[in-house]
């Protein structure tokens, strides 16, 4: 094992797992699923490391594994979801922890603001949540989820003004 690679590990791990955690925990509503699949995404980027593959943008990476792993996660519970309704059994919903999200960092306005996010159409929720909560560049969000940066910069104003008709914000309101 190189000493180099197992710094530069720690080095992004302590700098990004609060981040890549948060980003599963808001989409899988669920701490312990959140923290394996946050598990999960640090495991494979190590993997990555040890073979050394060539990763242009860590944070990217990072974000794009545990983007992956939560769409195989919502697959598989949704198909084991269907295999419960088949056999007459209810799945309870666990919502986010407010203890967990206070730990995090929300205060009751960001609290406020994700639920509203939350309530975005999906073609605007994911990329307004990653910029502005994970701040990430457009073109970070257009290689986590393989489209255009142009695509991206206008799925985020679509997405904004979507928003500020949930939050009855409104620009105009500035002007007078």
């Amino acid at each position: 094992m190189n000493d180099n690679t197992t710094e530069i590990f720690k080095k992004i791990y302590e700098e990004q797992s609060v981040p890549i955690f948060r980003f599963c925990l808001v989409r899988v509503s669920n701490r312990e699923q959140a923290l394996d699949i946050t598990q999960e995404t640090f495991l494979r980027f190590w993997q990555s490391l040890q073979e050394h593959k060539k990763i242009l943008n860590n944070k990217a990476f990072l974000f794009t594994i545990a983007h992956h792993l939560i769409i195989d996660w919502y697959r598989k519970k949704k198909s084991v979801s269907l295999d419960k309704m088949v056999n007459d059994e209810s799945e309870p919903y666990d919502p986010l922890d407010e203890k967990t999200i206070d730990n995090i960092g929300f205060g009751a306005e960001g609290r406020y603001l994700i639920g509203k996010i939350n309530e975005l159409s999906e073609t605007f929720r994911e990329v307004v949540y990653l910029r502005f909560i994970e701040n990430l560049t457009p073109q970070e969000i257009a290689s986590i989820l393989n489209m255009s940066a142009n695509v991206v910069s206008v799925r985020i104003n679509r997405g904004l003004e979507e928003l500020r008709q949930k939050t009855g914000y409104n620009d105009n309101d500035l002007n007078k």
